[in-house]
């Protein structure tokens, strides 16, 4: 009994260790997602990088958190403090997110299913599709 008990443990252990994510360099990051860093936040340098189940979790020295899927496409950019520029993203949606609420500044964006996600810092968040059009607002309590 006692030495089921030590197998079970041993296997356990190195089971949920299989499921962990991978903190990697740097230099690791698709191609893709290392220009799309250079060219939306040319002052900030990659502090850190973790490879989750294919996908990839980055924090930038100015405090901007972006996941990447595999081939280095953004899904979610958080940017609490410093804002995202609106470069990052087509043109008709960076339009839209100008004229429907000019003074703000973009905090947080994901990218769902042919859709934007954008959260401002007045706390409203947008419902923009990939043309452009604003499909839904929410003020975010």
């Amino acid at each position: 009994m006692k030495i089921l008990k030590i197998i079970l443990t041993v296997i356990i252990i190195s089971s949920s260790s299989l499921f962990a994510d991978w903190v990697i360099s740097p230099e690791a990051l698709p191609e893709k997602a290392k220009n799309f860093i250079r060219n939306a936040f040319p002052d900030a340098q990659i502090w850190y990088v973790e490879n989750d189940d294919g996908k990839y979790e980055t924090e930038l020295s100015n405090g901007i958190k972006i996941d990447f899927s595999y081939n280095g496409d953004w899904i979610e950019i958080e940017a609490e403090y410093v804002g995202i520029p609106y470069n990052v993203f087509p043109a008709n949606v960076a339009n839209t997110i100008r004229n429907t609420y000019p003074n703000t500044v973009i905090i947080s964006a994901e990218k769902k299913w042919g859709t934007y996600e954008i959260k401002l810092n007045n706390m409203m968040e947008l419902y923009i599709s990939s043309d452009g059009q604003l499909i839904g607002q929410k003020f975010d309590d």
